[in-house]
């Protein structure tokens, strides 16, 4: 008896199917590389322009940085000229000491040189540091820079304040002296013989020709070196205490005074006439001797 296979006999049971062959497509390849090369480019193009700007703006920076030290520097010079002038001023009106003045001078040249090395550092130092990230550090340390040179010109300028006022102060005092002096000199023989009544110093007057070569006039001896009848100018010699004083360059009826003796007594020569090879004035000495006397302090 046969078998039956799904109402069929087996005989009669369909072939076996065979295996269905499976072709394999080849798998279509993602552009995902090329898309990733042309971003790296644009990256790159990126960078190197943002680098470039950079740069740019990090050279403007330097320059800009540069500028205004170089101002502050021409600055700072102005203001150690200026304290060298008034140096020179104090100098002239006060009789500063050489040895004073050339400490001055040198104090106010280690400024400049203090101030020019700090300025040739960040030269140098602008120079090595251009790159963007030490930018910031730089701009700090250049303003330390600055702000030390600040103080230095700040403290001259303390001092140049200091001497003004002191300056302004002697010159009031000079003014003042000077208005006394105008009032105890005589112009001409009437005023020579009012100071004379007021009986406080000894005149003595004179005429010196360049012909003779000394003449004693009181206790001193003059002797009248040359004259510019056209500027009212002369110069003398004077002998005292076997020392020799030659006054140059000096103008009718300027005081001219100088201290005779050991108790420095006070003596003063005025000319109120020149003319070619003469000149014609007094001298003026103290009256009391003991209270006249000048004492040099010590240094």
């Amino acid at each position: 008896m046969n078998s039956f296979t799904d109402g069929k006999p087996l005989d009669q049971a369909q072939p076996v199917s065979k295996p269905a062959v499976i072709s394999a497509r080849p798998k279509t390849t993602p552009r995902y590389g090329l898309f990733g090369f042309l971003i790296i480019v644009a990256l790159l193009a990126y960078l190197i322009y943002d680098l470039q700007a950079t740069k740019k703006q990090t050279q403007t920076e330097l320059s800009s940085l540069k500028n205004q030290e170089s101002q502050r520097f021409g600055k700072t010079e102005e203001s150690l000229q200026g304290l060298k002038e008034d140096f020179e001023v104090v100098r002239k009106r006060l009789g500063v000491t050489q040895k004073e003045l050339d400490q001055a001078r040198a104090l106010a040249q280690r400024f400049k040189a203090e101030q020019e090395q700090s300025v040739q550092q960040l030269h140098a130092q602008l120079s090595q540091k251009a790159d963007s990230q030490q930018l910031s550090a730089l701009k700090e340390e250049a303003s330390s820079q600055f702000g030390k040179v600040n103080s230095d010109v700040t403290a001259v300028r303390t001092d140049v304040d200091a001497t003004k006022k002191d300056l302004e102060g002697t010159r009031r005092q000079l003014v003042d002296v000077k208005e006394t002096l105008s009032q105890q000199i005589a112009r001409n023989h009437d005023e020579l013989q009012q100071l004379r009544l007021k009986g406080e110093r000894n005149f003595y007057e004179f005429e010196l020709d360049k012909k003779k070569k000394v003449a004693l006039v009181g206790d001193v001896r003059l002797m009248l070196l040359d004259t510019n009848a056209k500027k009212k100018k002369y110069g003398v010699r004077i002998v005292v205490d076997d020392n020799q004083l030659d006054k140059k360059d000096r103008t009718i009826n300027e005081p001219v005074q100088f201290l005779v003796g050991r108790t420095k007594l006070r003596y003063e020569l005025v000319v109120n006439e020149v003319s070619k090879d003469r000149i014609a004035g007094y001298l003026s000495t103290p009256k009391d001797k003991g209270l006249s006397a000048e004492y040099v302090k010590s240094n």
